[in-house]
């Protein structure tokens, strides 16, 4: 590795290390003082305080990561701009570009590193650090939360899908019930107005029922009964207990898990906005991480001889806090149907870059 490639990396990592502390030290310091009033009203002492901020720090550090790089690139770099190091870099024959390429490279492996949180750590210790938070801190009492509304379940080869879950009265509002053979074509539909489940008996009962049955024929698939009831046992092996999943947001599901229900969704038409947004924010959020950089560099050496490190902090914050004011702008849209889920989720990305590389170029000629 040569000389300027591991002084360049070894200020920036510097800086970034710096940064990082400095921003998760001022977030959970007024987060532990925003909680401990709490602790102390329902007498749990600092332990659940202490153990809701150590859950909540990978997902900290996946959002301040970013940000932290900007902060980083912005001093390391206008540190060096200001002690002439830039110009004999370029003396040397050494430009910006090839100067940008090892912090670039940073930023990339940095992007694996938050990927990896967000993905991997974050949706079980985000689910931990809501539970100490409502029933260690708040004193709350501890509830099982559903999802009660648009819900999927599957068993061997039926597929279920219910619009509004009554856990008292153990009601299901509009269900649509799909049957497989074994060879995974479709052979009876059900849509039902209303489901009840007698506990005693273990039997469910159909209000408004439409049923389907379906053949498959010459490669197509057909309807070859339709009967409608107005009250009906129905053949359902789960019991209503069965169907209460834990609720998730989409913030707390993996990857996998985002995917999965997508597929189910699709499979029989539903919406997926939500989760399809959300799919695609967290396998585009990573590149925050070079783009920070790629626009803290022109503003880092352009500001040289005015403004020195606070104004190269204040260019940062407003660089970065407009984007993520941006991002979440657009994820709203997206969610809203505005904009498409993937539109949504790199239209921020593809303005700031653009912005990025066209501020460099700039600086450079």
């Amino acid at each position: 590795m040569r000389i300027y490639f591991r002084y360049l990396l070894k200020e920036m990592l510097t800086f970034f290390v710096l940064s990082l502390v400095t921003l998760l030290s001022i977030y959970l310091l007024v987060d532990f003082f925003a909680k401990v009033d709490n602790a102390i009203e329902n007498h749990a002492g600092l332990l659940p305080v202490f153990l809701f901020l150590l859950n909540q720090l990978p997902f900290i550090m996946g959002k301040f990561i970013p940000m932290a790089l900007l902060l980083a690139t912005m001093l390391s770099l206008g540190g060096l701009a200001q002690n002439n190091e830039i110009i004999a870099f370029q003396a040397g024959g050494l430009s910006i570009y090839k100067m940008a390429l090892p912090l670039v490279l940073a930023g990339l492996v940095l992007a694996g590193v938050t990927f990896y949180i967000n993905n991997n750590l974050v949706p079980i210790t985000s689910m931990q650090a809501d539970h100490l938070k409502s029933v260690a801190i708040k004193g709350k009492k501890e509830k099982n939360l559903y999802n009660l509304k648009s819900l999927w379940y599957s068993d061997k080869n039926v597929i279920y899908y219910f619009e509004d879950l009554d856990p008292e009265r153990e009601t299901i509002a509009k269900a649509l019930i799909y049957r497989f053979s074994e060879d995974h074509r479709l052979k009876l539909r059900l849509d039902i107005e209303g489901l009840s489940y007698q506990a005693a008996g273990k039997r469910w009962f159909g209000n408004r029922v439409r049923m389907r049955e379906f053949r498959f024929n010459d490669g197509f698939t057909d309807v070859s009964k339709f009967e409608q009831k107005e009250d009906v046992e129905l053949d359902i092996e789960a019991t209503f207990k069965d169907f209460l999943v834990p609720r998730k947001d989409p913030d707390r599901m993996t990857l996998t898990e985002l995917k999965s229900y997508i597929g189910k969704a699709k499979s029989v038409g539903l919406s997926h906005i939500e989760y399809s947004v959300e799919i695609f924010n967290r396998m585009l959020y990573p590149f925050s991480c070079p783009l920070m950089i790629l626009l803290a560099i022109p503003f880092s050496l352009g500001s040289r001889r005015h403004g020195g490190a606070a104004q190269g902090i204040a260019i940062s914050l407003f660089l970065g806090f407009s984007f993520w004011v941006v991002l979440s702008i657009s994820l709203s849209l997206g969610q809203g149907r505005l904009l498409g889920p993937f539109t949504a989720a790199v239209m921020p990305y593809l303005l700031y870059g653009s912005f990025a590389l066209f501020m460099l170029r700039r600086r450079v000629h």
